[in-house]
């Protein structure tokens, strides 16, 4: 048998209320109306839902295993009808959004709150990617709009893209570290004697790179930043952290900057999505991080 939202809406607030004349207040209809429903209902199905207790309803345990199996129902079908509409209005239902590791994570969290209040009824997901992971999420649809991407755009056929600056590295050290005292700008020779600690690309179709890493010298790989930090400062490392990162660390002598004969350039960062099916949450995303407060906070300023 069919039986309708608008039934089992009943039904979830005569259980709530324990009450056919207060379900009926809260619908606006007459109680007769309320109860000629659940008889029907009832008769329907074969079972009593609910038992007189005094003034009140209490359900059977027919009634008690229909009222926990149809909060599903009913769920479904508000969200049928909300991704209906959106889909119809052009809003996304959802939306994966890739972002660079280096990206501070207040500018990331800065998007979120604005997203959410935007977009209420999209569901957003936030992956890290690292290097090329980047470029590879959007390319390969793991992510329908990427935070940061890395350098330059690698193929224009298809993609929204937007420039958004760029963001400075410091090569540090720890405080105890051999190569701390040293004053002239370091040497690659000097350099290859001590583990590079890395970030793996999270590129999958394309060639995963590595942010510094010289040839012929040990790669030390650990999940993230704060990781590579703390082993930097222990001197079990050397390596390039963003410059947003090390600042706090570097003014409170945790880590020691260092001049290098070949300093790593600041990385060009761009946000960029598919131009296929481009929706209404995509491109206001996209419209978002191109705010001059925003591009600055994810610069790292």
């Amino acid at each position: 048998m069919f039986i309708s939202e608008e039934v089992l809406r009943i039904v979830h607030l005569v259980a709530k209320y324990q009450s056919i004349t207060t379900a009926a207040e809260q619908l606006n209809k007459v109680p007769s109306a309320i109860s000629y429903t659940l008889k029907k209902l009832e008769e329907s199905l074969g079972i009593e839902l609910f038992i007189r207790k005094g003034r009140y309803l209490e359900l059977t345990p027919s009634g008690d295993y229909f009222i926990q199996h149809s909060v599903t129902l009913l769920h479904d079908i508000e969200a049928l009808k909300r991704n209906t509409s959106l889909i119809y209005s052009g809003v996304e239902k959802e939306l994966t959004v890739a972002v660079n590791n280096i990206i501070p994570r207040s500018a990331v969290v800065q998007y979120i709150v604005e997203f959410e209040r935007t977009f209420p009824g999209t569901e957003l997901t936030v992956n890290t990617e690292v290097y090329n992971g980047c470029w590879d999420a959007l390319y390969n649809k793991r992510a329908d709009l990427v935070i940061g991407a890395p350098h330059a755009v690698p193929s224009s056929d298809g993609i929204v893209s937007e420039a958004a600056g760029q963001l400075e590295w410091d090569f540090v050290v720890g405080p105890q570290h051999p190569l701390a005292p040293q004053l002239q700008p370091l040497e690659n020779r000097q350099l290859r004697q001590y583990p590079a600690v890395c970030i793996r690309d999270t590129a999958i179709h394309s060639k995963p790179l590595q942010a510094w890493l010289l040839e012929g010298q040990k790669a030390l790989f650990v999940p993230d930043f704060d990781t590579a930090i703390e082993l930097i400062g222990q001197n079990a490392g050397i390596g390039y952290i963003p410059h947003h990162l090390t600042l706090t660390r570097l003014n409170n002598g945790q880590l020691v900057k260092k001049p290098m004969q070949e300093h790593k350039h600041a990385t060009r960062l761009f946000n960029a999505t598919r131009s296929d099916g481009l929706g209404e949450a995509a491109r206001w995303s996209m419209n978002f991080l191109q705010r001059p407060e925003i591009k600055v906070a994810i610069n790292g300023g």
